[in-house]
């Protein structure tokens, strides 16, 4: 409880106010000596006297308590939706994130897990393109939120992850997704005619 800084609070707004101990005591129906102690530390205010305290000098309890909160990064968190065939998932993807969904379709010639993966890594896509055997194309898309909301600031909101590369680009920024499609073309993996 050294840590408090009630009285400290209480002090500083009983002078603002020009009041003695006395008449503070006298206003919240305490004595002197309690007024001495929260100030000096050696005690606390009551834990029903301290709204009529934070009410008497027209200030909140986080005030009177003297709480300030310190400024905390939003967690980011990055949510993927994509697909790969079950011999090329390498489960250790799961140590890095949560899959929220995963369903299992079959395809022509094999079957197919389809993934909802969320991870707070800050190196998601690096983490998920390491742990993916090589050859196989695996983001449908990805988006980068905090607080419930899309980031929308100089960091890529998207990646695209494949075999050989790890493209990074906003949702805006259609140069660099062309770019992007290009390079996919030039590698075998998507065909041109499907853009």
């Amino acid at each position: 409880m050294s840590n408090l800084k009630i009285g400290t609070k209480i002090k500083e707004k009983r002078r603002e106010r020009d009041l003695t101990q006395e008449e503070l005591a006298a206003m919240l129906g305490v004595t002197k000596a309690a007024v001495s102690k929260w100030e000096t530390g050696e005690s606390y205010p009551d834990i029903t006297t301290l709204p009529q305290i934070a009410q008497l000098f027209h200030i909140t309890m986080d005030e009177l308590f003297d709480y300030t909160s310190e400024y905390k990064p939003l967690k980011i968190v990055n949510e993927y939706h994509f697909g790969l065939s079950l011999d090329d998932v390498d489960k250790q993807i799961l140590d890095y994130g949560v899959a929220k969904e995963c369903e299992i379709y079959k395809t022509e010639t094999t079957w197919e897990v389809r993934i909802h993966f969320v991870s707070t890594e800050e190196k998601i896509p690096y983490i998920i393109q390491k742990h993916i055997k090589p050859g196989v194309l695996i983001d449908g898309y990805s988006i980068r939120f905090a607080d419930g909301k899309v980031i929308d600031d100089d960091l890529p909101n998207k990646y695209y992850v494949c075999c050989q590369k790890v493209w990074e680009y906003k949702n805006t920024d259609l140069k660099y997704l062309r770019n992007m499609l290009k390079e996919q073309i030039a590698m075998g993996l998507i065909e041109e005619e499907d853009f």
